[in-house]
């Protein structure tokens, strides 16, 4: 097995050097400076990089999750560029614009982070079917850290079955189950039309103070019965 590493000029992957290594290899990483001092780590261009036989090598669930991916960054990275030129934009490509940047974000790794296969799935399959997209672009990672603890303390059963590659109809079901109620419990930033979410209006801050405001009524009422259930005393005698 050889991992040959080459460094193109300028980005040319169709020089003579590059041509004729990707021709004798089962696959490419292309690694583009543009992406990494963008913020992008890995810096791996989604356009250019294949792999030849990684579908066989991998879980039926990350193939199943991750079929989307390169599709739905390859659109991104299209109107990425031409976003830049300013012009209006419809629903649609914002839309997909952010959907984007969100899985950027969520494909973004710190170093000495590794993530288990079963924990890919779920943090992929979380991005590609919506539950990021109303999320600010900035949260991603807490949004993951959260949901990866989560999974692991009230579904730990449902990740082993992932791991062992398991996609079935029933176990689709019960990731998106959970990642629902996860999301429920994290909140949103955006409605639906994509506009921030008034602190005051936000769910989460709407049931944490649902719940203070039941807690108080609770004891205003607990006051009052006490105070009911006291005998009233006798007037001192003058």
């Amino acid at each position: 097995t050889a991992l040959p590493i080459i460094e193109t000029q300028a980005g040319d992957v169709s020089a003579y050097i590059p041509t004729n290594v990707i021709s004798i290899t089962d696959g490419q990483i292309f690694l583009e400076p543009k992406l990494f001092f963008s913020g992008v780590r890995p810096a791996i261009n989604v356009g250019i990089s294949v792999s030849r036989v990684g579908g066989n090598a991998q879980i039926k669930p990350m193939k199943k999750v991750a079929g989307r991916l390169k599709l739905e960054l390859s659109q991104y990275r299209d109107l990425e560029a031409f976003a830049q030129f300013g012009s209006d934009l419809d629903s649609d490509t914002q839309a997909t614009l952010a959907r984007g940047e969100r899985l950027v974000k969520t494909l973004n790794q710190n170093e000495r982070a590794p993530m288990t296969v079963e924990e890919q799935v779920v943090v992929v399959y979380a991005a590609t079917n919506g539950f990021l997209d109303r999320v600010n672009v900035d949260r991603v990672p807490e949004f993951h850290e959260g949901l990866v603890q989560r999974m692991h303390s009230e579904n730990a059963d449902l990740l082993e079955k992932i791991a062992g590659g398991d996609w079935e109809d029933g176990t689709v079901e019960a990731v998106d189950k959970a990642l629902k109620e996860y999301v429920d419990d994290f909140g949103y930033d955006l409605d639906e039309d994509g506009a921030p979410v008034d602190a005051a209006d936000s769910e989460r801050v709407t049931d944490r103070q649902d719940g203070e405001d039941a807690g108080s009524q609770d004891s205003d009422e607990e006051a009052a019965e006490e105070g009911a259930s006291e005998p009233e005393k006798e007037a001192a005698p003058a």
